[in-house]
């Protein structure tokens, strides 16, 4: 099955309720519009352009989806009328790319919105049809000719391979193909605006066929560079993450269910279809984040199916509380926060720093550098050597209740911390939480529970 005819099928599918009131629509136009072409000839068939379809066994397909989708009145009453009629063997084709094995498994209303895109107005001979544009029954929905002596291809495709078939209300033109309209699916949409690795990721995952299908939703498209960027601070190819078990879930992170645009941003969460938030986040000059990492290159690319934001970097979704990201960093080759973990747990702490997606919470982080100092500074050997109310009270400092990202730090805003009346302030120029500099590779780090930002020297409380 093509991804463009499939995810026109669904398409057509997700708008049915518009199309049970198209007979009615369809009816009035040509009433209105009733006329015959200049210099068609009057017809020789004195039968209806559904009748006509009954003389002819290679339409029986045809002429059983008229009257599945409740078009046979408009065919056999209404005119004039040229009807571009699919043979049985255009359909069987089309059958085997949908898998399905007859014409009753297409719903009806899908149906019905497919069949009006065969349909024009007037009676057209072949010899009367020029290339360009012609109006269809489907509403702003145009094919395409291309005619060039005795050839005439539709939608640069489907060839007429019988022509001039007559009735008393129009006439009727066999064609080799079932005609599909054009449409601009989000996966589509990728694909023609040069978003080539999101575009093949997503059929990697799997993904493709959720985005093609009728939606809506919302997708945060990391941009080519982006997911370049991404490759090479993990250190991993691009035919390795395309073969990620975590593919599917990294992706699921950037679609949300439903259109959202970007009028309608709002700092804080945003569930996506993985069920786990990314955070929207403001800096000073306005400009919109996500997961404090990922800023928007373009907004607002539309598609049939839902819309597309293109951001500079790829999110990954949080599977680790604060204490378990510091636990499982306590164990890498390069180890930053291995005295912190080891605080939190002499303080009793883990608990407090141990929650889910409901708790809300920035914690900045000293370094294992920064805690020495603080050993220094104090003239001990090490955690065991301060009380452990003192450092309970040490730790609760350096944890401010909401979450928030780099992004969202304001100079004339103190921060209040889990210390009863203690505040502490950000210097956003010289990148200072009080007198310790924020580490910008530690910043933002994204938590089931909260945000880790690294910090270089341990803060003490009045």
């Amino acid at each position: 099955m093509t991804l463009t005819r499939f995810a026109l099928f669904k398409v057509l599918y997700s708008h049915m309720p518009r199309y049970l009131f198209l007979s009615i629509f369809f009816i009035s136009l040509i009433a209105f519009n009733s006329c015959n072409i200049e210099g068609s000839l009057p017809p020789e068939n004195e039968v209806n352009i559904f009748a006509t379809t009954e003389e002819i066994p290679e339409l029986s397909i045809f002429r059983e989806a008229v009257e599945i989708s409740l078009l046979a009145e408009p065919l056999a009453e209404l005119g004039p009328l040229t009807v571009f009629a699919p043979s049985n063997e255009a359909f069987e084709n089309t059958f085997r790319e949908f898998g399905v094995s007859n014409i009753r498994q297409i719903p009806p209303d899908a149906l019905q919105g497919l069949l009006l895109y065969h349909i024009i107005i007037g009676r057209q001979l072949s010899k009367n049809l020029r290339s360009g544009s012609i109006q269809t029954f489907l509403p702003e929905t145009s094919l395409e000719l291309n005619v060039s002596g005795s050839s005439i291809l539709i939608n640069g495709e489907v060839s007429i391979i019988r022509r001039d078939i007559e009735a008393v209300n129009g006439m009727i033109h066999m064609v080799d193909a079932v005609i599909f309209p054009p449409s601009n699916t989000i996966m589509e949409a990728l694909d023609s605006n040069g978003n080539t690795i999101m575009f093949q990721a997503l059929i990697a995952a799997g993904l493709a066929e959720l985005l093609s299908s009728e939606g809506p939703f919302t997708l945060f498209a990391p941009s080519n560079n982006a997911f370049e960027r991404f490759l090479e601070d993990n250190l991993i190819t691009g035919s390795e993450l395309l073969e990620s078990p975590e593919l599917q879930d990294i992706l699921r992170y950037h679609i949300v269910n439903g259109v959202l645009n970007s009028t309608g941003f709002n700092q804080g969460p945003v569930n996506s279809n993985l069920e786990i938030s990314f955070y929207i986040s403001e800096a000073v000059n306005g400009n919109l984040w996500l997961n404090g990492i990922a800023g928007f290159n373009s907004t607002n690319i539309n598609a049939d199916n839902g819309i597309i934001h293109v951001i500079d970097y790829v999110l990954t979704p949080p599977r680790e509380n604060i204490v378990q990201f510091l636990s499982s960093s306590a164990n890498n080759s390069e180890p930053e926060f291995r005295i912190l973990i080891e605080a939190i747990q002499i303080a009793g702490l883990e608990d407090e720093l141990s929650g889910d997606a409901t708790d809300d919470l920035t914690l900045f982080a000293p370094t294992d550098a920064a805690f020495e100092g603080l050993f220094e500074t104090l003239q001990v050997s090490g955690l065991n050597e301060i009380p452990v109310a003192e450092l309970r009270n040490i730790l609760l400092f350096h944890v401010h209740p909401n979450r928030l990202f780099s992004q969202g730090f304001r100079e004339d805003e103190p921060l209040q911390t889990l210390v009863d009346d203690q505040e502490i302030t950000v210097d956003i120029a010289n990148m200072n939480v009080n007198d310790s500099g924020l580490i910008p590779e530690f910043l933002n780090t994204l938590t089931l529970n909260g945000v880790i930002h690294g910090i270089d020297t341990v803060m003490v409380p009045d």
